[in-house]
Formats: C-alpha cells, sequence, structure tokens
C-alpha cells in the first residue's frame, strides 16, 4: 500500500528553506573573510635556503623531463648535477654531523602553523556549531520540501533526520537535512559570490600542491644532505631515452 503525499504549506520555503540557506551563505562568506584577514602575512626567506630548494628542484625536473635532450647534453647535465649534489655547494648551512637532533615544537615557525591550524578549525567548528543548534532549536521536526527526483531507502537517514516517521516517503527532506545539504553544496556559491579574488586564491592553492617546497633542515623536516644524497642516486641510475629517435620515421609513418 503506497503512501500518500503529503501537502507542504508553500510558506515553508519562506519560513524555513530560504531563512537556514541564506544564513549558511552569509556565515560562510563571513567565516572566509575572517578566515583571510587571520591569515599571517608570508615570511621572507634567506637568499640561501631558496637557492638549496630551488636546486633541488631543478634537479626533479631534469631527472623527470630529459627527453628533451640530446645524449650529449644529458650526459653534460647529469654530471654537473651529480658532481654539485655530493657537494656542499648549494647547501643553505653545512650540517654538523655531532650536533644533537632538536625538539620540532622548539620551532618557531611549527609553531606558527600549529596556530593557524588550530584558528582554521576554530573558524570551521563554531560557526557551523552555532547554526546547527539555531536549526534545531526553531526548525526542528518540519518536512520543508520533496524532491523532484526519486531516490533509494539508503538516503532515508541522511535526507529525513528529526523526523520519526518511517513509512515517509523519502524524497521528504526535514530542516536539518537541508542544512547539511547546503553544508556539503555551497562551495559553487561561494565561489560566484566572491568572483576572482576567490580563483586566484584556489589557483595560488593548486601551484603550491602541484609543487610543494620541503622544509628542509629545519625540526622534524628532512635534512638536506639526505635529499641531495638521493637526487643524486637517482640521477647516476638514469637512463635517457630522446624524444627525437626515430622522429622522422614516425611523423612519415603518421601522415603517410
Amino acid at each position: 500500500m503506497s503512501t500518500p503525499d503529503l501537502l507542504l504549506d508553500p510558506q515553508l520555503k519562506y519560513w524555513v528553506l530560504l531563512p537556514i540557506s541564506f544564513v549558511m551563505v552569509l556565515v560562510g562568506l563571513l567565516r572566509s573573510n575572517i578566515t583571510y584577514l587571520l591569515q599571517p602575512g608570508p615570511k621572507l626567506e634567506e637568499y640561501k635556503a631558496i637557492r638549496e630548494k630551488q636546486f633541488l628542484r631543478r634537479a626533479a625536473c631534469f631527472r623527470q623531463n630529459n627527453g628533451v635532450l640530446t645524449t650529449e647534453e644529458f650526459e653534460n647535465r647529469r654530471q654537473y648535477l651529480i658532481e654539485k649534489l655530493n657537494s656542499t655547494e648549494f647547501y643553505a648551512k653545512v650540517e654538523d654531523p655531532n650536533a644533537e637532533s632538536t625538539n620540532p615544537l622548539s620551532d618557531p615557525s611549527t609553531n606558527d602553523a600549529l596556530m593557524n591550524m588550530a584558528k582554521g578549525n576554530m573558524m570551521n567548528y563554531i560557526p557551523q556549531t552555532l547554526i546547527m543548534a539555531w536549526v534545531n532549536y526553531f526548525f526542528a521536526g518540519f518536512v520543508i520540501m520533496k524532491l523532484p527526483f526519486p531516490l533509494t531507502d539508503g538516503f532515508k537517514q541522511m535526507l529525513q533526520t528529526g523526523i520519526e516517521t518511517p513509512n515517509l516517503n523519502v524524497r521528504y527532506v526535514s530542516s536539518i537535512s537541508w542544512y547539511f545539504v547546503n553544508l556539503f553544496g555551497l562551495r559553487p556559491i561561494y565561489s560566484l559570490l566572491m568572483g576572482d579574488a576567490n580563483a586566484a586564491a584556489e589557483l595560488v592553492n593548486q601551484q603550491q600542491q602541484q609543487q610543494p617546497l620541503p622544509n628542509i633542515g629545519g625540526p622534524g623536516g628532512p635534512k638536506a644532505s639526505k635529499l641531495f644524497q638521493a637526487e643524486a642516486e637517482n640521477i647516476q641510475i638514469l637512463t635517457h631515452k630522446s624524444i627525437f629517435d626515430g622522429i622522422v620515421d614516425r611523423v612519415l609513418d603518421q601522415h603517410a
């Protein structure tokens, strides 16, 4: 026996659905701006530290993209990189083998990173907790809308939280469930409202993730000597295969 459809008050979308969405968008924008204001400014690195990281990146780029070089160019660059990687010329500071290991928590940069992480977690946790309490207090038990597409019973627990009706059609959504839907689905709205500044920030984050700079020599980070030695060993066993080998035959076969 099928369960009859519920007759929903059309005013629910004005007094429940839209207020929840509006408050979540507003709080999300405020949280993003406050988080941006709380972020510390970029710290200047020493010239030698930057040179050390860039030389490691240069060696990694050679190892990954040597196919564009001729055999002579490949050998010259490989011998040069192996020689420099086995020396201390590009070290930011020469390591003392007799020095005792330091506690990572004693490094000011580590403490700053932990503090920034704690601030970010608090900026995410506190607003969402307050909004959830507000929705539970004012809109508990409301069935606010019916989805225009069918769903399986597996979505019932997620979409009908706070409604004790086991026979209700799974397409009906409760107010607290609408809060969770907004929580995970408003990112495109934030990007649209923030405009180009947010897109630029995301692009910078993607670039940093694609080309990370290791914390070389710092407390808790890898030692420069080990990174340089590992890179030298990888280049030592590298085999060269030029992309220009047999290029004439490949072009003739493709356009014959």
